[in-house]
């Protein structure tokens, strides 16, 4: 889910919920509605508007686009290999010989 939808969806909720606790208030003029239930309409109210504001900035793992397939390479290449130098794409072996990374 994209930031943008998550926006709009938090805002969504929150206009909902406004509206039923601004009814809430006309109604328990209207209906006589004690002050507890009011409470308990307007906390349940916020802890959807709260649920909605939490989840707004909290999404799929942080993934970096911009980053090259060569940087990916280059990244795997030293996650796998303590000899590894970008510089020319190779690596001591065991045997003591260079070899070149091909992950």
């Amino acid at each position: 889910m994209s930031l943008r939808t998550k926006l709009v969806s938090s805002l969504l909720s929150l206009t909902v919920v406004a509206g039923a606790m601004a009814g809430t208030v006309g109604q328990s003029e209207a209906k006589k509605l004690s002050k507890g239930e009011v409470a308990a309409i307007a906390g349940i109210g916020g802890f959807v508007l709260g649920l909605g504001i939490a989840n707004a900035g909290h999404g799929p793992e942080y993934y970096d686009i911009h980053s090259s397939p060569w940087e990916t390479h280059v990244d795997r290449c030293y996650a796998r290999y303590r000899t590894y130098n970008h510089r020319t794409d190779t690596y001591i072996g065991y045997d003591g010989y260079e070899h070149r990374c091909t992950l």
